[in-house]
């Protein structure tokens, strides 16, 4: 099964050090959520999401009791994780968990002397996002990405941005792929990645990856498994897959003089829409059907696919008034 990736908090070595009362609370109240039949996946994700906490603690307050923090303190948590660059529903996931496990606490008469209030559920609600606007690159952008990549060698990078647009798979379905699913004899992965509500499927991939593939290939000499690795052969994260394109604005905004904020999402908008209008460098000239587009990015609904794509209404406009596009 395919390593779930929670967030950018590596916890487990630095969770070693943490205060032995913050560990007990910890620990007592994974058997309360045992015994009340939570599933083991549930609760390892309670279990990431209060250790973020109490590394929180141990490196910022001194490791202290959580039972001597106050309402300051965990406000103070939550600009952190701001800081850090997490969403607000990942922050609220965060929070969430650690007040369920100070309500355990408030209401465990092994805490509750200690525990009175459950400050963090005191806090503000997280304000929810507004709806960033998705970037949309030409097939010709993606190109200069891909080919200034590989004439300056990373062919890594260069085979994320290529099966990222050719695939239309999500960042999690990339970064759980081996280093042998890829054959250059095909054009489908070997083996199924997990996607959303656990549906498997292939990758597929086109000339493009492949080419980067084998130029990745041969400047690996390291016994990792994982397709995604550094220079010394070791893992990168989940989140590094992000840092890659993001530093690939620099590269277009150098060759074009146009500064645009990408993400991994883009390519995935991006190839949806190049596909869309037959100028996607795997099918030049071939226009998919908004089914075809539906099957290859693994959507329930025709809706949900329709939704990647642009609207056509300014270009309906023009048209209607005999406009060039091109001037506008």
């Amino acid at each position: 099964m395919a390593k779930q990736v929670y967030n950018k908090f590596k916890t487990n070595e630095k969770f070693k050090l943490v205060n032995e009362y913050n560990k007990e609370i910890l620990k007592d109240w994974k058997l309360q959520l045992e015994s009340e039949g939570k599933s083991e996946t549930t609760i390892k994700v309670y279990m990431h999401n209060v250790k973020v906490l109490f590394v929180y603690i141990l490196e910022e307050l001194d490791n202290k009791p959580i039972s001597e923090l106050k309402k300051k303190q965990f406000r103070n948590y939550i600009l952190w994780l701001k800081e850090k660059g997490l969403g607000s529903e990942r922050i609220k996931n965060l929070k969430s968990a650690s007040s369920s496990m100070l309500n355990f606490a408030c209401e465990d008469e092994d805490y509750e002397d200690d525990i009175g209030v459950n400050y963090i559920s005191k806090l503000k609600p997280i304000a929810k996002e507004s709806r960033r606007e998705i970037v949309f690159l030409t097939n010709e952008q993606v190109e200069i990405i891909y080919n200034e990549l590989m004439a300056r060698k990373n062919y890594r990078d260069a085979l994320l941005v290529a099966i990222s647009y050719e695939s239309l798979a999500r960042r999690n379905e990339i970064f759980q792929l081996k280093k042998d699913w890829i054959r250059l004899d095909s054009n489908m992965t070997t083996n199924k990645v997990i996607g959303k509500r656990g549906k498997k499927f292939p990758i597929f991939y086109f000339d493009k990856s492949k080419e980067a593939y084998k130029k990745y290939m041969e400047t690996r000499d390291d016994d990792n498994e994982d397709l995604w690795v550094d220079k010394n052969g070791k893992s990168i994260s989940y989140e590094n897959l992000y840092d890659r394109i993001v530093e690939c604005r620099k590269i277009l905004e150098d060759k074009t003089g146009e500064y645009l904020p990408f993400g991994n999402h883009s390519f995935r908008h991006s190839g949806a829409n190049s596909y869309k209008r037959g100028e996607h460098w795997a099918m030049k000239g071939k226009e998919f059907s908004l089914d075809e587009l539906q099957a290859l990015m693994n959507h329930s609904s025709i809706e949900t696919t329709q939704s990647y794509l642009p609207c056509a209404d300014t270009e309906i406009i023009l048209g209607a008034f005999g406009i060039n596009n091109e001037n506008n």
